[in-house]
């Protein structure tokens, strides 16, 4: 998934200013995000996608802690639930951080039918 291209040169530039103040690790994770282009075609994202693609990066993240300690077990279900509030408290607070909070559907929302 690629962000609109008004975004991304501005978080391009951001990246940029920062590697030159030496905040490199913020510099770095900007660009991995990001990308080595925008995308100019909007594809309908739904905010529930969005709810299952959080959940399943701090799968990811998990997954690389337990690589890390070379863990030999894991109860599923247990980290299942934390990993579920983390999800949904990671999200409202992205959210307001970014000032979209109060926005209902987001423009990529699927339309409903009979919703222009």
């Amino acid at each position: 998934m690629k962000i609109n291209p008004v975004i991304y040169k501005k978080l391009l530039a951001q990246a940029e200013e920062a590697k030159e103040q030496g905040f490199t690790k913020l510099s770095d994770g900007i660009i991995n995000a990001i990308g080595s282009y925008p995308d100019d075609e909007k594809a309908e994202y739904s905010y529930a996608q969005l709810q299952n693609d959080i959940h399943r990066d701090l799968w990811k993240i998990a997954t690389r802690l337990m690589y890390y300690y070379d863990t030999q077990s894991v109860d599923a279900l247990k980290l299942e639930p934390i990993l579920s509030v983390w999800a949904s408290e990671m999200l409202g607070d992205l959210e307001e951080s970014l000032g979209v909070e109060n926005i209902v559907a987001g423009p990529v929302e699927p339309k409903v039918p009979g919703q222009e």
